[in-house]
């Protein structure tokens, strides 16, 4: 097995396997959605393989297996239970129409083998078809790699744990491989260095690198009780055994275990209690050494010159100096009114503060804390702007050392108490310019930055500062809101989530525009509060949510919308089908400003809703955000609705190509075609009105020549019985026009 392309580490163990999951549930089912309507080999068929293929990518980077089980009428995808959604019921619908009860993909599986599944598996076939059983199908294919209702696929699901993906919980990498490996440390043993066919066979099928990196974690945790029972009834066996063989089995598993348990938390204890020649055997053999990973210090250079008072002061001999006469002196420099030279003297303080000596950095930074909180804004207004100029400067030229998160926290707060709110939007905005967000992932090159803004993010900091926005002037309305956006924190969209529904219209548009800036964060918060079941909990009988819970939850899906990001679909995609028709209103409004394909996907479903008014939305908004590709969908829906056809005749105008020409064509000329859309259910001429215009909208040559041949048809009787209807006048004003 290849080794993983990245380091294990705590971010990776992090993963949620729930998440990862229902992306794979959602995409497959979109994928197979397609595929048994544009058939097998279409461009948008392969297209909408890629990604299931690469969802199930990105399981494989962490697992060998990937099982589908049903039970109970639940679709169970690596045994977590799934929340309910119109996703996971096209899967299940899917394999009960074919009896399969479980799936297993393994980690070789190709994108051919994928496709080749797919297009087997949502073509609907009697029980009489030779392919009926996919089992079948996949062994005469040679695919090997995919298993239906194998034993296989049983015992995976039947001895591993299940979740419930619809309740909060830990589904993380770590928590689930760490459950796979058990707590018997005579099988943790056999795990080091493991190949993954064993590993198979005790049902553990995580990446070999990741059980390593967890053994030690799983083995701290275990009573040292039990290790020690283990170790006794070894050691029993080492000495009373007669056959040499099993003799050295034993010892061998003992020093197994002792290296094992190098860092178990009891392992001195345990050490005690062994048997005194088998431990001086395991000595000798070098089993009990200490193992430790040492940690790098970071070395922070930046030296400067000094001189005068600062010179003495920080002497290496200097021990008869304290802050507080360094600080007095400093005081009667300011009180003769040299601000100039209290300027320089601060300047010489913030390069000691940059010193590779700690005692140096620690001596400057207590004088500088004192120096700062004794500073008043309306006297010492320079020399405000002066401490925060040079930190903005060093830290544009990254000379700050880890002692500088301390200090600007200081005179953050220092500004704020002084309501010197410029300078901390000056002080923010540059510590904002040593963060990157990329893929909803904050990374920060300065350590001391990341500290500093976890000091100035607390919530009666926050609080404070948008009790002040809401109060304050335009200009330090403004000021504020530049802080907010620089220390950009779920904290402070949480905050501003709870007043987006402020009675004063110019706070709302504050608070939306700052939300709109903060990006990931802001998407991370209102996500949540969409993701959270109690949010949409209401009476059994009642369809409509809450006064209290409603306002929330519409404008968390209104922001979700203003910020544009196609993350955000993942939480508004499971409530597509919420039983209040406000909040499926409100999704179709935001899916309509996130466009793009998964939204075009979501409409598509939304455009089949039991509600008349969501169906209209729907399929307007897909008017507007949709592309040509979305033109045998729409077709779809429009043959099996008959009541939506005439608004998806006008969109196919709108969207345009061959397909939607083709389609509208023919309807126009085939009587026969025209009543099996209607289906008795609409009015024809009112069909027939949109296609004509619709045909009138694409304009094409052929489109015009179909609308002429229809007028050229209609009889003498016809022309002149019809001339002033409704039908007529369109052609008129269409063939007029070109």
């Amino acid at each position: 097995m290849t080794n993983l392309s990245k380091p294990i580490n705590e971010a990776i163990l992090k993963t949620n396997l729930s998440d990862m999951a229902h992306s794979l549930v959602r995409e497959l089912a979109m994928a197979c959605k397609k595929v048994s309507i544009y058939g097998p080999g279409h461009p948008v068929s392969d297209k909408a393989l890629d990604k299931p293929y690469f969802h199930f990518g990105k399981i494989f980077y962490f697992k060998r297996y990937i099982n589908f089980n049903i039970q109970q009428g639940n679709l169970y995808l690596l045994n977590i239970r799934l929340k309910d959604t119109v996703f996971n019921g096209h899967i299940i619908q899917f394999m009960q129409l074919r009896d399969i009860n479980a799936l297993l993909f393994d980690r070789d599986m190709t994108r051919e083998n994928l496709t080749a599944f797919v297009e087997q598996f949502v073509r609907r076939v009697s029980p009489r078809d030779p392919y009926y059983q996919l089992s079948r199908f996949l062994e005469e294919k040679g695919i090997d790699t995919i298993q239906v209702n194998s034993p296989h696929a049983f015992q995976l699901f039947e001895n591993w744990k299940l979740y419930r993906g619809d309740v909060e919980g830990d589904f993380s990498v770590k928590k689930f491989c760490l459950d796979q490996l058990g707590e018997d440390i005579r099988i943790l043993v056999s795990f080091v260095e493991a190949d993954p066919d064993y590993l198979t066979e005790k049902f553990v099928d995580f990446h070999p690198e990741i059980i390593t990196y967890l053994l030690p974690e799983k083995v701290a945790v275990i009573q040292s009780d039990k290790i020690r029972t283990i170790l006794s009834e070894l050691a029993e066996r080492v000495n009373s055994e007669f056959e040499e063989g099993k003799k050295a089995a034993a010892f061998s598993m003992i020093t197994s275990i002792f290296k094992l348990i190098s860092g178990h938390p009891d392992r001195e204890r345990i050490v005690e209690q062994l048997d005194g020649v088998i431990k001086q055997r395991i000595i000798d053999q070098g089993g009990l050494d200490e193992h430790q990973t040492e940690t790098g210090k970071i070395r922070i250079s930046s030296r400067n010159r000094i001189d005068g008072l600062l010179e003495e002061y920080f002497a290496p001999d200097s021990e008869g100096h304290d802050s507080e006469e360094f600080t007095d002196a400093f005081y009667r420099l300011l009180k003769t009114g040299q601000q100039g030279k209290a300027s320089e003297v601060v300047c010489h303080l913030m390069d000691y503060m940059s010193n590779a000596d700690p005692q140096y950095r620690q001596k400057a930074l207590g004088i500088l804390l004192n120096i700062t909180e004794q500073l008043k804004a309306d006297i010492d207004r320079s020399l405000f702007d002066s401490l925060v100029n040079d930190v903005v400067t060093r830290l544009a030229t990254k000379r700050e050392t880890y002692e500088y998160s301390e200090f600007i926290w200081q005179l953050f707060e220092k500004c704020r108490r002084e309501e010197r709110f410029d300078l901390m939007a000056k002080l923010t905005g540059n510590m904002a310019m040593r963060r990157q967000i990329s893929k909803g992932v904050t990374i920060y090159d300065s350590m001391t930055v990341k500290k500093a803004f976890e000091s100035i993010n607390r919530k009666d900091i926050i609080d404070q500062l948008i009790n002040t926005m809401i109060k304050g002037n335009h200009e330090t309305a403004n000021y504020i809101r530049d802080v907010l956006i620089a220390i950009g924190s779920e904290e402070i969209a949480f905050a501003l989530s709870q007043i987006i529904s402020h009675p004063i219209r110019q706070i709302r548009q504050q608070s939306l525009r700052i939300l709109a800036e903060l990006g990931k964060a802001s998407l991370r918060v209102f996500s949540r509060i969409i993701m959270d079941d109690t949010w949409f909990d209401r009476d059994v009988d009642r369809h409509e949510l809450p006064d209290n819970k409603w306002y929330v939850v519409r404008n968390s899906i209104f922001v979700l919308g203003s910020l544009r990001d196609e993350e955000g679909l993942v939480p508004l995609r499971l409530r597509i089908a919420d039983n209040d028709v406000r909040v499926r209103r409100e999704i179709v409004a935001a899916l309509e400003k996130i466009s793009g394909e998964e939204a075009i996907d979501l409409l598509i479903l939304m455009a089949e809703d039991p509600v008349q008014e969501i169906r209209t939305s729907a399929i307007n908004a897909i008017g507007i955000v949709g592309n040509q590709e979305t033109t045998p969908l729409l077709i779809d829906i429009a043959k099996r609705n008959p009541a939506d056809a005439p608004r998806i005749v006008a969109v196919l105008g709108k969207l345009g190509g061959r397909d939607a020409g083709t389609f509208l064509t023919r309807l126009l000329e085939d009587p026969e075609e025209l009543s099996n859309i209607t289906g008795g259910r609409i009015s024809k001429d009112e069909l027939r009105l949109a296609i004509i215009k619709a045909l009138g909208k694409l304009g094409d040559d052929k489109s015009l020549s179909s609308i002429k041949n229809y007028q050229d048809n209609m009889s003498t009787t016809q022309k002149i019985f019809f001339k002033n209807s409704p039908v007529q006048k369109a052609i008129t004003d269409i063939l007029d026009r070109k």
